[in-house]
């Protein structure tokens, strides 16, 4: 039977990479992509051109799936974020989309919530409460996003500083246990689980030098590191945000995030669903990089 299914956000990593995995998987999956960019978009049938503040409008009412992948990565506050997704969601009921997928991140259990990590509470909170589908995810390890920068920083540069000496800890997401479970979903395998939160981050941590560590060995390059302190590296990146210094992607709220996301214990659903951890160096090399 056919499917018809939206995915906001539709040029980023994510919503592209379920795109071209769905698409493979099944012929007869009929995928709708929204985007602001009028670029052609890679894997989708139809692109809606839409940015949040506009209001979404569905061409027919048979689609049967929707997933909230749109993110302004422009939004500091996250304000626009937040209440973009809403109103999209919003729109896609009035259109009778039954069933929707929300994207969000482990961030949102952290004990210091940044400006992202509130939005992604407060808009997992709104989701569960209409009985919708919550991902929540780790690192995503793929070829973009914040994995694809620390990929371009082995690549570009000789020396690596280490936020907290590398000690903190990372919570892989393999990406096509994403790609996966939304296809399993599309075909109501889990229709009891409506209003609930799959947790589809590794359940053990992986230190930062870990990581890049793997990725020297993966490209390789020898790139040296040096260990900055925490307490070193958050008045310096709190000086850069008070000079109002442009081109640091990086601010104290990423800095307390990245310090308390690897204290956080939550508990991962990969097991549950049948999705073994596998070994992060063979999901790494997997990767055309």
């Amino acid at each position: 039977m056919k499917k018809k299914i939206i995915i906001t956000g539709a040029g980023g990593l994510i919503s592209n990479g379920i795109a071209a995995y769905l698409k493979k998987k099944d012929k007869d999956i009929e995928i709708t992509g929204v985007s602001p960019d009028m670029a052609k978009i890679d894997n989708f049938d139809h692109v809606i051109i839409k940015r949040f503040g506009e209001t979404l409008s569905i061409p027919d009412n048979k689609f049967d799936l929707i997933i909230h992948c749109a993110f302004d990565k422009d939004d500091k506050s996250n304000e626009l974020n937040t209440r973009g997704t809403i109103e999209w969601a919003g729109d896609a009921e009035k259109a009778g989309i039954k069933k929707h997928i929300f994207l969000s991140s482990i961030s949102s259990q952290s004990e210091f919530l940044s400006p992202y990590g509130k939005s992604k509470k407060e808009l997992e909170k709104w989701f569960l409460e209409k009985k919708y589908i919550v991902f929540r995810l780790g690192l995503v390890i793929a070829n973009g996003g914040m994995f694809g920068r620390l990929v371009s920083s082995i690549q570009n540069s000789p020396v690596i500083p280490l936020i907290g000496s590398g000690k903190f800890l990372i919570f892989p997401t393999d990406p096509e246990t994403i790609y996966d479970h939304v296809y399993n979903i599309l075909l109501d395998k889990f229709t009891q689980h409506q209003g609930k939160i799959w947790n589809l981050q590794y359940k053990n941590g992986t230190s930062l030098r870990d990581i890049l560590t793997i990725l020297k060995k993966r490209t390789g390059r020898r790139s040296v590191f040096i260990p900055i302190p925490y307490y070193i590296i958050y008045p310096a990146v709190k000086l850069i945000e008070i000079m109002k210094i442009p081109g640091i992607d990086i601010d104290t709220g990423n800095l307390k995030g990245l310090k308390w996301n690897s204290r956080i214990s939550i508990k991962s659903d990969l097991g549950s669903l049948g999705y073994p951890e596998q070994d992060l160096t063979e999901i790494i090399n997997k990767i055309d990089i």
